[in-house]
Order: C-alpha cells, then structure tokens, then sequence
C-alpha cells in the first residue's frame, strides 16, 4: 500500500475526510478524480501533491472541533510525509506560510 493510500485511509479512519473526492480537492489541491487515478496505477504522492497534502494537514491542525483522535492521525500523518518527502526526494523542511484562518479540511 502506497503512503497515499495509507495518507487517505487513515483520515477517512478518523473521520477527517468523507470520500476520495474531498481528499483530493481538499487535501491534495487536485481534481476530485486525481486520488483515484493514481491508486489505480499505484502510484504514489508526487511531490507538489505531497508538500500541499503536508502543509493541509498542518493547518487542519488548528481546526475547532477536533477530538484527540483526530489531532493524532493528522500529526501522524503530516510526520510520515514530512519522512517521505526527505528520504525520497531529498526535501529537508517545509518553509511555514502565513495562515489567514482559512482551512480547506
């Protein structure tokens, strides 16, 4: 299983996310079909998809609402790619944009 499968399986399992459409658009900023073609050809996070889904997760971290669970998966999840994107492409941190309050998840 590839670490996008895994990326969406664990928010759907935490309830972060409803169908592999809202995960692509909303936390990959791809069309709502990009998830599912990629899983088809087993292929895994690119890495501008891996960076937005990075930086999505981050910022849903400081959503209202959300239970320990939930906090949980999105840090887990935002480690492996943080992981992910050093040992596959040599990508060594992630600058912080300014957030406005505004998060897609």
């Amino acid at each position: 299983m590839t670490l996008l499968e895994q990326t969406y399986k664990g928010l759907r399992q935490a309830g972060l996310v409803g169908t592999a459409e809202a995960f692509s658009t909303n936390y990959l900023g791809k069309n709502k079909n990009w998830y599912a073609l990629q899983a088809h050809y087993g292929r895994d996070f690119s890495v501008a998809a891996a960076v937005g889904c990075v930086r999505s997760l981050e910022l849903a971290q400081g959503s209202a609402g959300l239970d320990a669970a939930q906090q949980s998966m999105l840090q887990h999840l935002a480690r492996h790619l943080h992981q992910h994107l050093a040992t596959q492409y040599g990508v060594a941190a992630l600058h912080q944009r300014k957030s406005y309050g505004i998060c897609n998840p």
